[in-house]
């Protein structure tokens, strides 16, 4: 059970993560998409081998499906800053610790 919320929970950082610098990129996304595109990446992500460039190709995949937004450049910038803010938050979280 405790997986199951860790997983939920992260998701949902993430999820937030994305919807932060889907608004510094001006990709029109709301919250609970991105959250269902991480879910749906971090499941695939679980398969043997070709799980994690799966997983990629479905986060693409949802996010385009939800913005209408073009992959290249505006989804890629998307992921790109989304990466960086992560690493910030970990920065920061870290520096708590």
């Amino acid at each position: 059970m405790g997986v199951i919320i860790s997983f939920a929970v992260d998701a949902a950082i993430t999820g937030f993560i994305l919807w932060l610098a889907s608004k510094l990129t001006s990709v029109d996304l709301q919250f609970k998409e991105t959250v269902i595109a991480v879910l749906a990446a971090s499941v695939v992500a679980f398969v043997p081998i070709v799980g994690w460039l799966a997983s990629i190709v479905i986060l693409f995949y949802f996010l385009q499906k939800f913005s209408g937004a073009k992959v290249w450049p505006d989804l890629i910038l998307m992921v790109i800053v989304s990466k960086f803010l992560s690493f910030l938050v970990f920065l920061m979280l870290r520096g708590l610790y």
